[in-house]
């Protein structure tokens, strides 16, 4: 898992309270799923989580957070059926209730009860051939909620290729930012070539939309005992989204923008500090257009305290109570060289002086 681009939904419930006895703040208990999943090509293991939203008028809902039972069902049958683009059933694959926690993903203290932290979950390679159709059906009440999603293939760097990471001359030649005048750029694209005969919600390509992000790296070093601290430190700066338009994607990235991304993440060295630049890290992600759709519409409502909208403002999951967004995603990443050239104008510019960039630890 990563921190970008996934998990990015989650339900927040926001509890008001009052003075007055004839203001009831919640309406009658009723269960409303929420399923949250992204599927990657590049993962052995899938986990799909499917959780209870909780609102009770006769209970503490600080308390109910804590009852394992006030968010999860006690009997689901989950699967996904596996669909061709012409909507044909290939085969079916049964999910296996797991708690996440002796998955090796720890869900973090805090009021909402740890443990257990249940998911649904089936193993093997996901074949973006297909439309992968989830369905959950609640064996007690009989209710059945579904959804379904593409599959970007960012296993296969034939398909999904980014230039400054796979090229290998590309990536030789590194980060060039040296120059500070108007109109210098750096830049950087990539593809991504959909399935044969790919088809889905009149779609052409599963991959709708990009966010980089490029890792800066440094070593501390003392300049008076001159040793080197071992433990590197890094800063993210975030380049932002992009669409894909027939199947490419493409970045162009002031310089400046890069010196004040540097500025703003190693901040003034300490006394006696100077820094070694290392090898930037640049992350490439790629979401579908259900994805897309999601961010757009939060971003004009608004989220938290100012928006407008205090549930989760859209979902991809069919059924009676059910929020929610079950897609897929693929990611690429790898190391990029910082040129000698941009290394030599961090050390003498005037912007970086407080920095104190004293060359480059590769």
């Amino acid at each position: 898992m990563n921190k970008y681009i996934l998990p990015v939904l989650s339900l927040a419930t926001l509890l008001f309270a009052s003075c007055s006895d004839k203001f009831n703040v919640a309406a009658p208990y009723r269960n409303i799923t929420v399923v949250n999943a992204f599927l990657d090509a590049r993962d052995t293991a899938h986990y799909i989580r499917i959780q209870k939203a909780f609102l009770d008028e006769n209970k503490n809902a600080i308390n109910m957070a804590k009852e394992p039972d006030s968010n999860f069902y006690a009997s689901l049958d989950v699967s996904i059926k596996r669909i061709t683009f012409d909507g044909i059933e290939y085969d079916s694959i049964h999910l296996t209730k797991v708690d996440l926690n002796t998955e090796g993903y720890q869900k973090e203290s805090g009021v909402f009860f740890n443990s257990p932290n249940y998911a649904y979950k089936f193993k093997g390679v996901l074949n973006d051939n297909f439309i992968y159709r989830l369905i959950i059906k609640n064996t007690i009440t009989g209710n059945i909620d579904s959804s379904e999603t593409p599959i970007i293939n960012d296993a296969d760097t034939t398909k999904y290729f980014v230039d400054v990471i796979r090229d290998k001359n590309t990536n030789r030649k590194g980060f060039d930012f040296a120059s500070t005048l108007p109109n210098e750029y750096i830049s950087f694209g990539g593809t991504y070539i959909p399935a044969p005969n790919f088809s889905f919600q009149n779609t052409s390509t599963p991959a709708y939309i990009v966010q980089a992000i490029v890792r800066f790296k440094w070593n501390d070093s003392d300049m008076i005992s001159l040793k080197r601290d071992p433990h590197e430190q890094f800063a993210d700066f975030d380049l932002g989204y992009t669409s894909i338009v027939s199947n490419q994607f493409y970045y162009k990235i002031p310089d400046v923008n890069m010196y004040a991304a540097l500025i703003q993440s190693m901040k003034a060295a300490p006394a006696h500090t100077a820094r070694l630049i290392g090898r930037c890290v640049i992350y490439v992600y790629m979401g579908s257009q259900d994805f897309n759709t999601y961010r757009n519409i939060s971003l004009s409502k608004g989220l938290g305290l100012t928006g407008n909208d205090i549930q989760p403002v859209f979902t991809n999951i069919k059924g009676a109570n059910v929020l929610g967004l079950y897609t897929t995603k693929g990611y690429d990443s790898g190391y990029v060289n910082i040129t000698k050239n941009t290394i030599d104008s961090l050390i003498t510019s005037p912007l970086t002086a407080s920095l104190r960039i004293a060359g480059a630890s590769y």
